[in-house]
């Protein structure tokens, strides 16, 4: 089938990516020229597992198009997914411009006959109605399209493999031709369908994304009262997660949210939330806590720990999560902002996102592995947890720092072991 997808960024380079390689001839359509001539030569802007391998094969097949051209590719595709960014306001309120655009040019170049046109950008409820609003206006009269949205459901650091394989497809559309087609593309995904109407596909979107979060802030919470009380997170997210209502998976105490997604989202939906009325939604609640939680740990820390006025801070972690490069809202950034204003020095280190972090953050300094950013280090700041930091050899690391306390947001490390180097150990809810 020939496809086309606008919006190159994780979800649009991802998708494009694994469609291309079940075969479909699939037009990338992007503004940005040097990226775009980049990814000719298989050079992706962001890094994940796989990624760039695939898209250099789907190249060299000649299924994968990168283009900056409307009138190249939406003319010469059966369906068109809109798949550009949605970021945030100043005040939380999701930014559509992005979509929007990309609809006026789509409905300019449609071909005549009959298209489908899915939105796959994460975009609040009606959003939809509008593209296809925007279609009618700008399309000539011998194009007819149909409408839907299927919602994404990757993370960073597995996009590949969750685009491959998701828990399930949802297919938000009302005409069955449309339907047809959207199944026949995604039949090669092998998870279940769900059939929605568009406003319940927008909605599903949202609500697990924002449930996810709400987990994290609730594990942050429960976390916070297990350090006053001399409880263990662990155990009691293993006792709790026993209950078959509740489950053992997806308890992230530490930092909060971060990334691309989370953020926006929780702050779009509480937006949204207030526009129709819930002006005490929990969805703001959960925004703020997320928000103030690295500034309220940091508090802790110098509480423990005495004041970073001209310490030495080794920093293991940069990136929003392990496995990205990706520093969007990332927890580790505002650490180094709160610390540079209490004149700390800073040596920091992430396997894959220092090069973002060096753009914005040159003055810092940087280590080449982990035991460069420890050495010399009064106080250690595990923030990510990569699995790498916890291979380290800590009786090295002993030797290496200058002080002996490490804090270890996610939990990484065995406590005990740590303890028993004669480190002071400092970890979430326990």
């Amino acid at each position: 089938m020939k496809i086309s997808v606008v919006g190159a960024g994780y979800v649009g380079l991802a998708f494009s990516s694994v469609l291309a390689d079940l075969g479909h001839l699939v037009y990338v359509v992007r503004k940005d020229k040097k990226k775009n001539e980049a990814l000719k030569k298989g050079k992706t802007h962001f890094y994940d597992p796989g990624l760039e391998e695939l898209v250099e094969k789907d190249l060299a097949s000649g299924k994968l198009i990168p283009t900056t051209s409307y009138e190249e590719a939406i003319p010469n595709s059966e369906v068109i997914f809109i798949c550009v960014g949605t970021p945030s306001k100043t005040n939380g309120d999701i930014d559509l411009s992005q979509v929007f655009e990309a609809a006026e040019e789509i409905g300019k170049n449609l071909k005549t006959g009959y298209t489908v046109v899915a939105v796959k950008s994460t975009v609040l409820p009606g959003t939809t109605a509008r593209v296809g609003r925007i279609l009618e206006k700008k399309k000539k009269k011998s194009a007819h399209f149909s409408l839907g949205f299927c919602p994404e459901f990757l993370r960073e650091g597995s996009a590949i493999e969750d685009t491959r394989r998701p828990d399930r497809v949802v297919i938000g559309a009302s005409d069955k031709k449309a339907i047809g087609i959207l199944k026949t593309i995604h039949r090669d995904f092998k998870a279940p369908f769900l059939l929605t109407g568009i406003t319940a596909a927008e909605m599903i979107k949202y609500a697990a994304n924002n449930y996810l979060a709400l987990r994290i802030v609730f594990a942050n919470q429960i976390a916070d009262l297990c350090e006053k009380s001399g409880a263990d997170i662990n155990e009691v997210l293993k006792g709790i997660g026993l209950d078959k209502r509740i489950g053992l998976h997806y308890w992230y105490p530490g930092l909060g949210y971060a990334g691309s997604c989370f953020p926006k989202d929780v702050a779009a939906l509480a937006a949204y939330a207030d526009k129709v009325g819930l002006k005490k939604s929990i969805f703001r609640k959960m925004h703020e806590l997320n928000l103030r939680r690295p500034e309220e740990i940091l508090k802790r820390l110098e509480k423990e720990f005495g004041s970073f006025s001209g310490k030495t801070i080794g920093i293991l972690g940069l990136a929003c999560k392990k496995g990205t490069d990706d520093i969007r809202k990332s927890a580790a950034l505002k650490f180094i902002e709160i610390l540079k204003e209490k004149k700390a020095e800073i040596m920091a280190y992430d396997p894959l996102a220092m090069e973002n972090t060096r753009r914005l953050y040159p003055e810092i300094n940087y280590g080449r592995n982990g035991y460069e950013a420890a050495k010399g280090a009064d106080i250690l700041l595990i923030l990510t947890d990569t699995e790498e930091f916890a291979r380290m050899d800590f009786k090295k690391v002993k030797k290496l720092m200058k002080g002996n306390f490490i804090f270890d947001s996610r939990n990484i490390l065995d406590k005990n072991k740590v303890e028993s180097l004669n480190f002071i150990y400092k970890g979430v809810g326990r």
